[in-house]
């Protein structure tokens, strides 16, 4: 199979493989109009000239290519007896575009001119559209964002919500198109959405839905895509309209690609060819040369490598080049370039690299970031078929150099790391690449091994390493006192509208209209968020990881990618590094697709208790660990894990090497933490003195929300109102308060209604070592920034939701935390950047350290567990040892691993919260800060959500949370 597998990743959608997107009714073909047809539309012009309706018939009429020189030549002349009549000029425009964009200019422009003289904000807002859109294709960029600014001027001056939902359509458009700030559009376009629907015309939600779905599936948000295509495809079904069933089927076809590449399946090429071809039909049939050019990549690129499939490959590129170049689409034909020069690398590497370099020259002369590292990925795939291995590896690195200009374009953190997880199989593959260099000599074994832990870092937790190190930069210019007063309103709108949606009686509709403008505030306090200064960010380098690591640690890193792309291309394979002060080895590990269901089964075996995961334990420890365990230097006894992918997942403490033999945790403390480079920032921090508080809330009342006893710690948004009362949380306190009583960390428990928002929030912080938090809490994997600490409100302007955007300006210093739920998993797993959820919050308040658990415990076995957490960690145990102390005995009791193992740490597994009395005036992790939210508090592990049950005894049936 040749060098090929690029997918545009911004160019043309990513999807997942679901079937049922295109509805069976959904037409095929239309049926060509009858002759007469136009000349009606003529007739009903010259009737009624006046307005839009009548020429946009001609537009309708004119869908099928056999009559669209008919409809353009009575345009014209209709013009020639109306040429005060710029809706004419606006439809001959659209007929244009539809076979020759590079025509349409002139006629969108004449339209908008004639609009604007006319002062009609209707037509010159749909004629600057176009406009607009045929100039971004045609690269002429600074002149098109001038129409993007008249647009939404008259959109806003109209006061009509139809203009203004095209406008804030163009704006988006604007920002994806140049591949910036795609969480910015995504944004607008879900304000377009709220004045779209449901009463907006087809036309108007056509027009939406298509950049919805599209920056969407670009930021991952893969069921949010399917819905809006979804959508989109009943709209074209119901309206007969072939161009957006063309659209649709394209888009269907690419997301199941994009769904092979990630997961392929033996047997899944010939489904997604059948899926291509059909696209390339539906293009056909609706005569959009733009669409056929796209689907005739996408088939060349699916199809095989013998005699009959590489004479058609060759013919489809040849008629894509040939439409990108005479209608004028750079995109397309740069695109249809790599994917020759993909095709051709193993048969003619001198004409692979003639296409690739002129792909290359073309995203250039267009000065587009996206173009560019799309065309520096396919020259490097390229190289690895026609150039030495090392010379190959370069143009990898170059082209992660262009993805990383385009990531820096995203202006939020949350949209870099949703875009840059669609890049992430490119950092697999050039680490895994290089790794093999050194493992054949093609690069000296030292040198792999640098340059393959640089990649992985570069991958790594990268929005939360930016966001640490910015914490320390000064804000822009931009955030000035009146912007910081407005979002300080913003989110005390936030809170009232939360309040109203936590009462208990709240009818269906005023439900739908409170989450409605819940939604546009959240989107205004995205928006106002203080931008930090770009501050420079460097990566620990392989040397730095090993001299900074304790004589008694090893560090190991996972990459966990593909061996083959779906066309058979290496893709690099997983390995892990074993990094300790002494060097660092290489070890090659089952591929992802193997991995993942191993790790969901030992999960499943594991809940059953009854000790059936042996097996499959003993065998991921041989698959994972084995090779690099026999041959760490004597000595070591923690382990720091940097999960990848399933391994996020995985209970690494339940792991053995003989199914009769003890557990990971009989020999090693373990814990997991999200890259070298953070590890490397958490100790470098400067030593902070013993001592402080320990603010311990539990319970918290909500006042009349807490009408009964409750069961679970846990819930929804929407259900969040019949919370009841944690009575067992209180004694969980006590414990707390009991274990620190002794030590420099003096507690303070505060229980009921004093246990609030507001309390926590005015706390000293900065002095407190321990935060215990027994409460409710609620995870949204779907909108992660509703999820929320549940504690009493404590004021008026609070609604007792403590939530992301206020975790993040808590001013914790080196925190240990300790969160627990019984939700096990929850948050978006992002390829490189983790599971987001609350703890990443708690990590930008600069904690230190999270534990937590992967599932719920049972009532009593947390009990007993965390009181040996507690006991150890009070005489002076680091979290990894205290935790590896507690669930040792727990093994050696006899309890299950359901009991222990999925509880762990994340973060700087040497910190010493509590420091002993012989050492607390040396032990440098003994003077920092602690955060423990331990009862019902959201906890997360590897950045996830898990909740624990409220305590109701010593009975083992009893869980902690709603599980």
């Amino acid at each position: 199979m040749s060098g090929r597998g690029w997918r545009q990743r911004l160019v043309c959608l990513g999807w997942l493989f679901l079937g049922g997107l295109i509805p069976h009714g959904l037409a095929v073909a239309a049926e060509a109009p009858e002759v007469s047809a136009l000349a009606r539309c003529e007739e009903g012009f010259v009737a009624h000239p006046e307005g839009s309706e009548t020429a946009m018939c001609f537009f309708r009429e004119a869908q099928a290519p056999a009559r669209r020189e008919e409809a353009r030549r009575r345009l014209r002349g209709l013009l020639a007896s109306y040429p005060d009549r710029p809706w004419l000029m606006l439809v001959l425009g659209h007929l244009e575009m539809l076979s020759e964009p590079r025509l349409a200019e002139a006629s969108y422009r004449s339209a908008a001119l004639a609009f604007r003289r006319l002062e009609d904000a209707e037509g010159e807002v749909m004629a600057g559209i176009n406009l607009r859109n045929v100039l971004g294709v045609l690269g002429r960029t600074e002149e098109a964002h001038t129409w993007v600014q008249r647009v939404g001027e008259v959109a806003r001056a109209s006061g009509n919500a139809q203009l203004q939902v095209r406008a804030l359509i163009l704006e988006a458009a604007e920002l994806s198109d140049l591949g910036q700030d795609l969480g910015r559009a995504y944004r607008l376009l879900k304000r377009a959405e709220a004045l779209a629907f449901p009463g907006g015309s087809d036309g108007v939600k056509k027009q939406l839905l298509t950049p919805l779905a599209s920056v969407s599936a670009n930021l991952g948000r893969f069921d949010e895509a399917l819905d809006a295509y979804a959508r989109l495809a009943e709209l074209a079904r119901s309206t007969h309209d072939v161009g957006t069933e063309a659209r649709v089927r394209f888009a269907f076809a690419n997301l199941a690609l994009r769904r092979g590449e990630e997961r392929p399946e033996l047997g899944g090429r010939p489904e997604l060819l059948r899926l291509a071809r059909e696209a390339l039909a539906a293009a056909k049939n609706a005569g959009s040369k733009a669409f056929e050019a796209q689907s005739l990549r996408l088939v060349a690129e699916l199809l095989g490598d013998s005699p009959e499939e590489r004479s058609e490959a060759e013919g489809h590129l040849e008629r894509c080049l040939d439409l990108a170049r005479d209608a004028g689409l750079p995109e397309r034909r740069i695109a249809c370039l790599w994917t020759r020069a993909e095709r051709l690398a193993g048969v003619d590497a001198a004409a692979a690299e003639r296409d690739a370099d002129a792909a290359l020259a073309l995203a250039a002369e267009h000065d587009n970031p996206r173009y560019l590292a799309s065309a520096w990925r396919a020259r490097s795939m390229v190289a690895f078929r026609t150039k030495p291995l090392p010379e190959a590896l370069r143009q990898a690195e170059r082209a992660l150099d262009a993805v990383e200009v385009l990531r820096q374009l995203q202006k939020d953190a949350s949209s870099q790391a949703e875009l840059f997880s669609g890049w992430a199989n490119d950092y697999h593959r050039l680490a895994g690449r290089t790794l093999e260099a050194g493992e054949t000599s093609a690069l000296p074994s030292r040198e792999a091994l640098e340059r393959a832990f640089a990649v992985s870092e570069r991958l790594r937790a990268r929005t939360l390493f930016e966001a640490l190190v910015a914490s320390r930069a000064l804000v822009s210019a931009e955030d000035t006192p009146e912007r910081q007063e407005s979002r300080a309103g913003v989110l005390r709108d936030l809170s009232a509208t939360q309040r109203r949606l936590l009462e208990k009686e709240l009818s269906a509709s005023e439900r739908t209209r409170l989450l409605g403008e819940l939604q546009e505030l959240e989107r205004r306090e995205h928006e106002l968020r203080p931008t930090p200064r770009h501050a420079e960010v460097r990566f620990a380098s392989l040397a730095q990881t090993e001299r900074g690591l304790g004589p008694g640690e090893a560090l190991l890193v996972f990459l966990v990618g593909a061996v083959q792309d779906l066309q058979g291309v290496p893709a690099g394979g997983a390995w892990v590094l074993a990094v300790t002060r002494e060097g660092t080895r290489a070890y090659r590990l089952p591929e992802r697709a193997r991995l993942r269901p191993a790790v969901a089964l030992l999960s499943g075996l594991i809940e059953r208790r009854d000790g059936s995961e042996a097996g499959a334990a003993t065998a991921l420890y041989a698959q994972l660990l084995a090779p690099a365990l026999r041959e760490l230097p004597p000595g070591v006894s923690r382990l720091l894990f940097v999960p990848d992918g399933p391994l996020h997942d995985l209970a690494f403490a339940a792991l053995r090497e003989r199914a009769d033999g003890p557990p990971l945790i009989a020999r090693y403390e373990l814990a997991l933490v999200p890259s070298a480079s953070l590890l490397h920032h958490w100790r470098q921090r400067a030593v902070r003195p013993p001592g402080g508080e320990a603010l311990v809330l539990a319970d918290p009342d909500r006042g009349a929300a807490a009408t009964a006893v409750a069961s679970a710690r846990g819930g929804v948004f929407g259900e969040m109102a019949n919370l009841g009362s944690l009575p067992e949380a209180r004694r969980e306190g006590h414990t707390v308060e009991d274990s620190l009583e002794d030590t420099v960390v003096r507690p303070r428990l505060l229980v009921g209604a004093a246990a609030s928002e507001q309390a926590l929030k005015a706390s000293r912080l900065e002095d407190v070592r321990i935060l215990h938090v027994a409460a409710h809490a609620v995870v949204d994997v779907d909108a992660p920034e509703r999820s929320a600490l549940v504690l009493a409100p404590g004021a008026e302007q609070e609604d007792g939701l403590l939530q992301p955007r206020e975790i993040t300006g808590l001013g914790l210093g080196d925190a240990l935390v300790v969160l627990s739920s019984c939700q096990g998993a929850s948050g978006t797993l992002l390829a490189g950047e983790g599971v987001l959820s609350l703890a990443r919050a708690f990590f930008e308040a600069r904690a230190r350290a999270v534990v937590a658990s992967l599932w719920p415990l049972r009532d009593a076995e947390a009990a007993w567990l965390l009181e040996r957490y507690y006991r150890h960690l009070a005489s002076g145990q680091g979290v990894s040892q205290a935790l590896r102390s507690a669930q040792r005995e727990a093994w050696e009791d006899g309890q299950p691993a359901a009991a222990w193992a999925g509880l762990g740490v994340m973060g700087d597994a040497a910190l010493v919260p509590v420091p002993s009395n012989e050492a607390k005036a040396a032990r440098p992790g003994g003077t920092a800060l602690g955060l423990m939210l331990g009862g019902g508090a959201l906890g997360l592990y590897a950045l996830t959500g898990w909740w624990r049950r409220a305590r109701k005894g010593p009975r083992a049936d009893t869980t902690r949370g709603a599980g």
